[in-house]
């Protein structure tokens, strides 16, 4: 039987689960913590539905800048994240972001390295945030997905736990760099395993990135679902 939602206590002893988090990464995420309940008045429902161990993707909703630190602190597993290669020009910032787990990512064209880079890290038990719209929503509300994580759902093949944050485009919307007191709420969905049609491995072309859109449009589809009532 299905658990309800619930709002998770605050966070528990982490053992076990800090493989891919760094002392670094872990005072951080501490940080980020104490700055989310207590400026955001921050909510956390469904985080139990994160495996402690194995490789899984956390796909969620793009508002703001907030999200992917917002995400990662609401997370008892260390996880990595995706961030456009721009960002890690300069010294200091690419120091900064490689020792939160943020690798780089070329988005003017396909970025097959990465993307090889993920299902490896995938195939290594990590958990990996992405977003399905790929960029920030310019109105805080859902997009559709690109067909780019449903390619990496397939070939790496290990659950998708939909995640929505609410709020986030009200704390700090486009243009803004400091961020205002608006509540945060963080909702974790079940996991979910798409099923491959059996011939899976001999589609190609359209039928191919056909399959690739519908399953980033179910996972969109879940994303949608979640809500804090």
């Amino acid at each position: 039987m299905t658990r309800p939602p619930h709002s998770d206590p605050l966070p528990r002893r982490e053992e076990g689960r800090n493989r891919d988090a760094s002392l670094w990464y872990r005072f951080c995420r501490g940080i980020y913590r104490i700055y989310f309940r207590l400026y955001h008045r921050g909510r956390i429902i469904g985080r139990d539905h994160v495996p402690d161990t194995g490789g899984i993707i956390l796909a969620g909703n793009h508002v703001s800048f907030l999200d992917p630190p917002m995400f990662g602190q609401a997370c008892r597993r260390g996880v990595y994240f995706l961030a456009r290669d721009t960002l890690f020009r300069h010294p200091l910032a690419n120091w900064l972001l490689r020792s939160w787990n943020v690798l780089p990512l070329r988005r003017d064209r396909g970025d097959i390295g990465a993307m090889r880079t993920v299902l490896q890290m995938l195939a290594d038990g990590k958990g990996v945030v992405m977003f399905p719209e790929g960029t920030r929503s310019p109105d805080g509300q859902l997009q559709q997905a690109r067909a780019g994580i449903g390619m990496i759902v397939a070939r790496a093949r290990v659950p998708v736990v939909p995640m929505r944050i609410f709020g986030a485009d009200r704390a700090m919307p486009r243009g803004k760099t400091i961020p205002r007191p608006a509540k945060l709420t963080i909702i974790f969905g079940e996991p979910l395993m798409y099923p491959l049609p059996a011939n899976f491995e001999q589609l190609r072309g359209d039928e191919l990135k056909a399959l690739y859109q519908a399953i980033g449009d179910e996972i969109m589809r879940r994303i949608a679902a979640l809500r804090p009532d």
